[in-house]
């Protein structure tokens, strides 16, 4: 399931949160209109990308990948900036107004919200990756207990893991990606893969807007429960090569509907419209 470890030695970066005033600047290339970049007030089916990054927000923490006030779902605006979950409240509390907008060259264009130390991660990913839209960074308890093992083993073993099939990048530095050098070390790491897993640390996904990020967030932590489940009481058989071709063959033509079914279905569980940022979310 993981690609060859692959985390180069990086000078130490500060440990702080990032200020209003400090958004990392470089990390998002200025002019460059990705495929992923969205227009902030409105997206195609309705929504905005506030309320898509506050509704993935709560739909993570629904899912068991809360983790007190940390982890971050981000997105790729259509001038080249971003959104990004602001130092606050826990996954579980995050609307709108807790949604920060850092412009292309790096500033912050939401006076009053601070940014989490590890905005540096997704600035380096969307610097590398113009083909993403979206990055989720979340530390689910099974993900992390999984992490202070080492890579997992080669080979897919649930059906969950088979978007995944062509390589999880494992990321093994347990330190926070909270400086450019260390981002940049990440982005090299996850290089063209949906997701990665960071040393005792939690996971990354990636996806070309929103709700494709969030899916495979939920995918792949439910896949590491199911392997730590499996190791618990046994050894795991990896999926036969003919059965995981077949499905990864039917699971890649219908790739962008299962992701949307998957967001749909997981928005409608915390009673929410699909990003519009209202739902079970608390006022700030």
């Amino acid at each position: 399931m993981s690609l060859p470890a692959s985390s180069p030695t990086l000078p130490a970066g500060p440990a702080r949160d990032v200020l209003a005033g400090d958004a990392l600047a470089g990390g998002t290339s200025a002019g460059r209109m990705p495929a992923g970049g969205m227009p902030a007030g409105g997206m195609p089916g309705g929504g905005t990308l506030p309320g898509l990054v506050a509704t993935a927000c709560r739909v993570l923490a629904a899912d068991g990948q809360d983790h007190f006030c940390f982890g971050h779902v981000s997105a790729r605006g259509a001038d080249g900036g971003l959104f990004v979950k602001a130092v606050g409240p826990s996954l579980a509390r995050v609307t709108t107004a807790w949604v920060a907008e850092i412009s292309p060259d790096g500033s912050l264009r939401t006076p009053g919200l601070r940014l989490h130390e590890e905005t540096a991660l997704h600035q380096a990913v969307y610097a590398a990756r113009p083909d993403v839209g979206a990055v989720v960074h979340t530390h689910p308890l099974a993900v992390q207990s999984a992490t202070t093992l080492g890579p997992l083993p080669d080979g897919v073993f649930s059906q969950d893991e088979v978007p995944f099939a062509a390589g999880l990048a494992w990321y093994d530095d347990a330190d926070l990606v909270a400086d450019t050098a260390r981002a940049q070390g990440f982005a090299t790491c996850l290089g063209g893969a949906r997701g990665a897993l960071l040393r005792a640390h939690g996971l990354v996904t990636v996806g070309a807007d929103v709700e494709e990020a969030t899916a495979l967030a939920l995918l792949l932590h439910r896949a590491v429960s199911v392997r730590l489940a499996a190791m618990a009481v046994g050894r795991p058989r990896p999926l036969p090569p003919v059965t995981l071709d077949r499905l990864r063959g039917a699971f890649e033509a219908g790739h962008r509907g299962r992701m949307t079914a998957i967001w749909a279905d997981a928005c409608a569980g915390i009673g929410a419209a699909a990003g519009d940022g209202e739902g079970d979310g608390e006022d700030r």
